[in-house]
């Protein structure tokens, strides 16, 4: 007979290791590219073709006729290497935008400030590395904002006169147009966004001082031909700041962002508005303390005085008084409703000598808040060729100009009310310019948060329905056993969500081999694949 004490420790242990099991998971790294790097050579940009594979693309120090060389690696989801193609644009230009649909690639360079310069879309069908140009003359002082694709169109954002302006260019009639209805003082275009029905959104949020200011939303055809128009009333006491706008993956659309108090870059919370023009919708407010998981990075004490204080002004219908600088980056639509990542920052330098004009790595905006579009500019990625870096005679481009404090996942239902929310604090992240450092994916209820922190992955694991977490640390694997890191670049390399549940991260080592000695010492550009199982 089994003494009852022993059974009590049977029952804990098994409850133990049932928890264990619950949030058990794999994170593989099955692939690896390298590339030696000569301390001359430019820094890529990473564009992911998703299925496809990704497109390393960088400028070469090669001219010819006045145009430079721009280098274009295509890889496989193998990461292996298919192809390489050599670009020659008119040295005056420099990458500033890129698009991707099923077996193409779509990269636009652009001349600086001078509008005079046609555009250039340049067109590079994967499978067979062929190439298609197409000059684009706007004839305006247009200010590039936001660049996306709708089947054989191609819509790009901006302002002329500071004044919201969208434009149409079609790939097979080589015409371009402007679309109406956006020439609008002291208003924002702070979305444009594809859907995946082959229509596309905007958003237009009123700047103004005057009363019954409003959030504007409209969805077109790949023509231009508006489709859907639905607007908001914004309440006086709130100031909406960016806002990203569902895809219409099922039936419902939403537009959530970021909110905060008049003339302050900081925000007091996050807004969710479900869009649908035969019914009133209000914007739904929820303020950082009344989250479950987005003040875990704080002690706990004053975690609880924030949440206190946050109901309290509340209870009074006031904004409570809790703000960070935020910035949201990516909206993922799922069958439940949408998550959204965000990361947490604080800066410094540059941001306190400019607060008007800090160098966001996004195109233009007269306002200081701006759409984040992930992946349409290498800013995100790269501030290589971020056109906009380095604004202000004074600067700086030390290491630690934005510190990364933790990103957030929030989940809203099709009401635009809030599910769940999950955190994970960074580890001393420095960066340059603000850019996203972490990336997520859901897999089997099983969400998986993870970031860079030099040559190891940090994240977390959570079990979403048992609302279970751990944390994992994984070094990032080198190619050859007899391998050995000797230093990495703190300031290159992020982690993204590639396709499905891969990963990929990308980064810069000094690596040596201890077989090879003195000459098995190199310096690589790498790019690991991260597979979550």
């Amino acid at each position: 007979m089994i003494h009852p004490v022993k059974i009590i420790h049977l029952i804990l242990l098994s409850l133990l290791l049932s928890g264990v099991q619950q949030v058990q998971a794999q994170i593989l790294q099955p692939y690896r590219f390298e590339k030696e790097r000569k301390s001359s050579d430019e820094d890529f940009t990473i564009i992911s073709l998703k299925e496809d594979g990704l497109a390393l693309v960088r400028e070469k120090n090669k001219y010819k006729s006045g145009n430079k060389t721009w280098e274009v690696i295509l890889l496989d989801s193998t990461l292996q290497e298919k192809n390489t193609i050599e670009l020659e644009i008119d040295q005056r230009k420099n990458l500033i935008g890129y698009e991707h649909a099923p077996g193409s690639l779509y990269l636009l360079f652009k001349g600086g400030d001078n509008f005079k310069l046609p555009l250039d879309l340049i067109t590079i069908q994967v499978a067979r590395a062929e190439i298609e140009r197409h000059e684009i003359k706007t004839e305006l002082n247009f200010q590039l904002s936001q660049f996306i694709r709708v089947e054989s169109n191609f819509i790009f954002g901006g302002y002329i006169n500071s004044e919201p302006a969208v434009l149409l260019y079609n790939t097979i009639t080589e015409n371009l147009k402007v679309l109406p209805g956006f020439f609008q003082k002291q208003t924002e275009l702070v979305d444009l966004r594809p859907n995946y029905n082959q229509t596309f959104n905007a958003i237009l949020i009123d700047r103004s001082d005057r009363d019954q200011r409003k959030i504007l939303f409209r969805t077109f055809d790949a023509a231009g031909k508006e489709l859907v128009e639905d607007s908001a009333p914004i309440e006086d006491k709130y100031f909406l700041q960016t806002s990203i706008s569902g895809t219409l993956i099922n039936d419902d659309l939403m537009v959530l962002g970021t909110y905060g108090s008049r003339n302050s870059k900081q925000s007091n919370g996050f807004y969710a508005l479900v869009i649908d023009p035969f019914n009133d919708n209000p914007i739904k407010f929820t303020a950082f303390g009344e989250l479950s998981s987005y003040l875990d990075q704080l002690p706990p004490k004053r975690a609880k005085k924030i949440k206190d204080k946050t109901q309290n002004a509340l209870n009074q219908k006031r904004i409570p008084d809790f703000v960070n600088y935020v910035m949201p980056y990516r909206v993922e639509e799922r069958a439940e409703g949408y998550i959204m990542l965000a990361e947490t920052y604080v800066p410094s330098n540059t941001v306190n000598r400019y607060p008007n004009n800090y160098p966001y790595p996004y195109g233009y905006t007269p306002y200081p808040y701006y759409s984040p579009f992930w992946g349409y500019y290498p800013g995100t990625y790269n501030r290589l060729y971020n056109p906009y870096y380095g604004y202000g005679p004074n600067t700086t481009t030390t290491s630690d100009e934005i510190k990364g404090v933790q990103t957030v996942l929030v989940a809203f239902n099709s009401k635009g009310q809030v599910l769940w929310d999950y955190s994970l604090k960074f580890e001393e992240i420095r960066m340059n310019s603000l850019q996203q450092i972490a990336d997520y994916h859901v897999h089997d209820n099983k969400l998986l948060i993870l970031y860079k922190k030099e040559s190891e992955l940090k994240g977390k694991i959570i079990t979403l329905d048992e609302k279970q977490s751990q944390e994992v640390t994984e070094k990032i694997k080198l190619a050859n056993d007899s391998d050995e890191i000797r230093s990495e670049s703190k300031s290159l390399g992020f982690v993204r969500n590639w396709y499905e549940n891969n990963f990929y991260v990308w980064g810069q080592q000094s690596l040596s081999n201890k077989e090879k000695g003195s000459e098995g010492n190199r310096q690589v550009f790498y790019i690991n694949k991260i597979s979550f199982h």
